[in-house]
């Protein structure tokens, strides 16, 4: 199971969760409990990162409009 990093709407805590895919639009904040939170884009495959410039995760070589897609 992958694991998310999501941020409350409310109390704008900031958290990681190990959930499926199908399951994380049940995620509530661990803090407050407010069932409306945000999904934050993972550093990993952030455009520019090390680690995803290294592995090519991001962008990929179907990336239409990238400037980084099929490169290398």
């Amino acid at each position: 199971m992958p694991f998310f990093d999501f941020k409350c709407e409310k109390c704008g805590h900031q958290f990681t969760v190990r959930v499926s895919n199908e399951e994380k639009s049940k995620v509530k904040c661990e803090k407050c409990g407010h069932p409306r939170v945000i999904q934050l884009l993972s550093p990993f495959f952030s455009p520019g990162s090390k680690t995803a410039s290294s592995t090519r995760a991001f962008p990929g070589p179907n990336c239409e409009g990238c400037s980084g897609a099929g490169m290398g």
